[in-house]
């Protein structure tokens, strides 16, 4: 059986991975010349995103034989609004590395596979699905899909970071919520370490144009004065797909759109989607069938994105305050409680 895989990314990667555990060798092609992403950043696995999986982690070494180390476990996260702030500590997840370093989530996928990686290398799908039993796109970009399938986009985002110097807690996240810099998105800092951080904002619905002046108030709204070692700049736009594989094609993590449409998420979903479609080209099951519980949660969550894309100040004012109740915050926090699932079922009466 012959099989390629456009990108060697985390899906890309994990779908290798998976394919060789189950006695498949296939051939990776990557655009770049080498593994990992351009911009030095901290990514995450938030826990109340994966529910019911308990420890994202220990899934996927337990399950699929998959060995990751994170940067640093997640305690603790500060929420800004406006006028509040919220802290909630507990088991919230893991920061993880997405760089060029040896010790990045996608190089640490890249140490497990022995297939070949053909770099400076940007095939055609539609060739590569001629000379190939099967084809996986995992190019961390929809665009292939949009072409191919009915596409709905659910949000379209402009995302503007740096990589910061200072003094951070390593075990600390921390977002602010503001409608005059971020519309309906956030900002965010996520520690590389002691010393320096991932300073991150994610604007909705802007133009291009707007961004430098949406990151300059950022700063000065929030008194942000670190020093800043490099910037870097994207345009993330998400959506749903009817879908995700169309004949000897698969699509895989943000290529299939399987990217949180709320928080921007998407490395969970990413590895598991390229495990899904490794199983699906190896056993012949259901590849649609596999991922319904990515695409449902995709949905609630697209649904949770209108309400947020209709939210002032004064709304996240009260997001704020509430999701810092004891109560609220042990139940949406500290429980394995999927809030998200019940949650939705709320979203008809809110407004």
């Amino acid at each position: 059986m012959k099989v390629a895989i456009i990108g060697a990314g985390i899906s890309g990667l994990a779908c290798a991975h998976e394919l060789e555990r189950l006695g498949i060798t296939c051939v990776i092609f990557e655009r770049k010349n080498a593994i990992g992403t351009i911009q030095p950043n901290i990514g995450s696995f938030l826990n109340m995103e994966d529910r019911p999986i308990k420890d994202p982690v220990y899934y996927f070494r337990r399950t699929y034989g998959i060995s990751l180390t994170p940067v640093e476990k997640m305690t603790k996260i500060i929420m800004h609004s406006p006028m509040y702030t919220s802290t909630v500590k507990g088991n919230h997840g893991y920061f993880v590395l997405r760089s060029k370093d040896a010790d990045s989530l996608d190089n640490q996928l890249a140490r497990g596979v022995k297939s070949k990686v053909n770099f400076n290398a940007d095939p055609d799908y539609k060739e590569l699905s001629r000379e190939f039993d099967f084809v996986v796109v995992a190019t961390g970009n929809s665009g292939i899909l949009e072409k191919l399938t009915e596409w709905r986009t659910t949000v379209t985002t402009w995302i503007k970071g740096a990589t910061i110097l200072g003094n951070f807690e390593p075990h600390t996240a921390e977002m602010w919520f503001n409608t005059d810099y971020a519309r309906s998105g956030y900002g965010y800092i996520m520690p590389f370490d002691k010393t320096k951080a991932s300073l991150v904002l994610i604007t909705t619905y802007a133009q291009h144009g707007e961004l430098d002046s949406l990151w300059q108030l950022f700063l000065k709204t929030e008194r942000f004065s670190y020093e800043m070692v490099e910037t870097y700049e994207l345009e993330l736009n998400t959506g749903i797909a009817k879908e995700h594989k169309i004949d000897n094609v698969y699509f895989v993590g943000n290529a299939a759109g399987f990217l949180d449409p709320l928080l921007g998420l998407g490395a969970f979903h990413a590895l598991e989607s390229g495990i899904y479609a490794a199983r699906s080209i190896a056993t012949g099951e259901d590849y649609e069938k596999m991922v319904k519980t990515i695409t449902d949660k995709v949905q609630m969550l697209s649904d949770y994105r209108d309400k947020l894309d209709k939210f002032s100040n004064s709304d996240y004012d009260r997001m704020v305050k509430i999701l810092g109740m004891p109560l609220v915050r042990h139940i949406v926090y500290n429980t394995n409680i999927d809030v998200i699932k019940y949650g939705h079922t709320m979203l008809k009466f809110i407004k």
